[in-house]
């Protein structure tokens, strides 16, 4: 209630909605804090076939990691999970492991007509 003057609340202390003052608070959340998502599997895998595709089995493996870090990606940027940078290490490590295996077996095609 309004006296004459226009000061909300008269005598009684209370202030009218909207004027000055705090506004109300967020309520208190438990879990997890706001920011990004956890990584998604498929991303990590990703990223761990990718690395092990440069070392251990350069043909299989980053095929893998390619198809799963694709699909990660796409995953992370409809919101469905985390992990975006860990799907896009598994693409560059799979189209590495791809582009080593290919020229790999380039050389040695060429190496073994040249003996012919």
């Amino acid at each position: 209630m309004a006296d004459q003057a226009g000061i909300a609340g008269g005598a009684n202390g209370t202030q009218a909605p909207g004027g000055p003052g705090y506004g109300a608070q967020p309520p208190a959340g438990h879990g997890y804090p706001g920011g990004a998502p956890l990584p998604s599997g498929k991303a990590t895998a990703s990223m761990v076939l990718g690395i092990l595709g440069l070392v251990l089995i350069p043909i299989i493996l980053p095929i893998i990691a390619l198809c799963l870090g694709i699909s990660a990606k796409r995953m992370a940027d409809r919101g469905e999970g985390g992990g975006r940078g860990q799907a896009v290490a598994g693409i560059v490590m799979g189209s590495v492991g791809i582009a080593f295996a290919v020229l790999g077996m380039t050389v040695a095609t060429v190496q073994a007509l040249a003996w012919v």
